[in-house]
């Protein structure tokens, strides 16, 4: 587009976009590497990252590690106080565990998941805040920071970007959105049709917005949908009666790890949960009927289809 500069490039697992005008592409280079520097520290899946290096120590030692790191974790296991445990970033043993995307339509035993949710529980996570160091308190026990590193990692482009000048951009790490100067329209996805298809669109300004959804990631099997969306206090598929929730307020990190915890919850305990913090919501259920918390009401268009 003229005067616009745009990047798009893979890091934390997904394809990531940033716009902005051509005045400031400077801003735009130095976002980029930060987001493939946090990357680097927080890939569950890199051999040489901080989370792995405490994945391969749990129940041994503790890792010293970069404040990035540090300071996310500290966060997620607020975002777990609050949310009851509903958000975990210990879940990583039933993640893989299921595997969905990657074992077909493979089901776990009850013994099986009994067995790995033994092993999830934010509270095992300690934090030596002086040395910033931290451990998993048993063996087998693993961190996962795919529920809140888009949001950290969008919050520092956000931050970056501001202090270079640029004020007017648009942040797109994965579906964790964030907008910076003029008003724009976004889409929420309609869970019943192909990406990119929406069932309403809201108009945000300078502000964060995640979608976390049961309908990219699934299986069905004698007639019952398992989604990616694990529930730490169960073990399973979490079930909600939701299909889809979208959050917008002002940090994307928070927005990050609370659209799990929300879709979890389902709309009536989420809904208590994001009073707390001020965020809007808008929810999608599994009749395909869409619920917005007030201060949506006159932004959100519903599209019919």
């Amino acid at each position: 587009m003229e005067g616009l500069l745009r990047k798009t490039f893979r890091a934390l697992g997904t394809v990531n976009t940033i716009i902005v005008p051509d005045t400031c592409s400077d801003a735009l280079q130095k976002a980029a590497q930060r987001v493939l520097e946090l990357d680097d520290r927080f890939s569950a899946f890199k051999e040489d990252s901080e989370i792995s290096r405490i994945n391969q120590a749990a129940g041994l030692n503790f890792v010293k590690v970069h404040s990035d790191t540090f300071g996310i974790i500290k966060s997620a296991l607020r975002f777990s106080q609050l949310s009851e445990g509903t958000f975990d970033i210990s879940a990583r043993p039933l993640v893989e565990l299921w595997g969905i995307g990657k074992k077909g339509n493979w089901v776990p035993s009850p013994g099986e998941i009994a067995a790995r949710k033994q092993l999830v529980d934010f509270r095992d996570i300690i934090l030596d805040e002086k040395a910033e160091s931290i451990m998993l308190r048993r063996p087998l026990q693993a961190l996962d920071l795919g529920g809140i590193a888009k949001g950290y990692a969008a919050d520092e482009v956000r931050r970056i970007l501001l202090e270079s000048g640029c004020k007017d951009a648009l942040i797109n790490l994965g579906g964790t959105v964030i907008t910076l100067g003029a008003p724009r329209t976004v889409g929420i996805q309609d869970p019943r049709k192909e990406a990119g298809i929406p069932m309403g669109k809201l108009q945000i300004t300078n502000c964060s917005l995640v979608t976390s959804g049961s309908y990219e990631k699934y299986f069905i099997r004698d007639g019952i949908r398992y989604h990616h969306i694990i529930d730490p206090r169960t073990g399973s598929p979490a079930c909600s009666e939701l299909l889809g929730v979208t959050l917008i307020g002002d940090s994307a990190m928070e927005l990050d790890a609370l659209s799990t915890a929300v879709f979890i919850l389902g709309i009536q305990k989420g809904v208590q949960l994001l009073e707390k913090s001020g965020i809007e919501a808008v929810f999608i259920d599994e009749s395909f009927d869409v619920f917005t918390t007030p201060g949506l009401r006159e932004n959100f268009k519903l599209i019919r289809t």
